[in-house]
């Protein structure tokens, strides 16, 4: 039985659709990063997630400098609430750190993505480069918790190739109420491969963070 030829439209087609499953999206690679003596090795990107229909979050996401296919992905979420987790990429372990100057950046060589790809989100609307096409940017814990699920999940629909890498949700200060809010729902999500959590310096309770200060 004779084969059945493509047309170059339907190869075409199909082209266009595999390396939108397959590969990063090419529209958000930073290309060159201005304040670095050297441009890094390893991919970067930066852009926004659908976490609502009005909302939009901005990421950026540091692909890892071992084995970025085999690694796991790590989010990262400042708390505040209202802090940037830019501030988690450019302050703390992000893979540069800006310098006194406020202009340059240096390489951190203890930064997360030695090991594992890092989303940092910056999260509720509002925040950083965050926003709302309503504006609308009064919310609570159980509507950041969904923003947030969102925005992973759209993460993954952009990056499908870290699809089935182990999952690790992180943070520090309010990220005591962001990171299990959104476990609760990325647990029922058998599509993420949850592995575990992990939370710095968190905040579960302003009653009993207050009571147990020492002053």
């Amino acid at each position: 039985m004779p084969g059945t030829a493509l047309s170059p439209l339907l190869l075409l087609l199909l082209l266009s659709w595999a390396s939108r499953n397959e590969a990063a999206p090419d529209q958000d690679e930073i290309d060159c990063l201005p304040g670095l003596a050297k441009q890094p090795s390893f991919r970067q990107y930066s852009g926004y997630l659908r976490a609502s229909d009005s909302k939009h979050f901005h990421y950026w996401f540091v692909e890892s400098q071992n084995d970025p296919k085999n690694s796991p992905v790590v989010l990262w979420l400042n708390g505040g609430p209202g802090c940037s987790s830019l501030d988690g990429l450019l302050t703390e372990h992000g893979p540069f750190l800006i310098q006194p100057d406020g202009v340059t950046l240096e390489y951190n060589p203890y930064a997360w993505n030695l090991i594992a790809n890092v989303l940092y989100i910056e999260s509720p609307a509002g925040v950083g480069f965050s926003y709302s096409d309503d504006k609308m940017y009064v919310t609570n814990d159980t509507e950041v918790a969904e923003n947030n699920y969102e925005a992973l999940k759209d993460f993954f629909r952009l990056f499908p190739e870290y699809k089935d890498n182990k999952l690790f949700l992180t943070g520090e200060s309010y990220a005591g109420i962001y990171i299990p809010t959104l476990a609760v729902l990325v647990m029922q999500d058998p599509s993420m491969n949850l592995q575990g959590l992990a939370v710095g310096n968190g905040l579960a309770s302003y009653e009993q963070n207050d009571n147990s200060l020492v002053y």
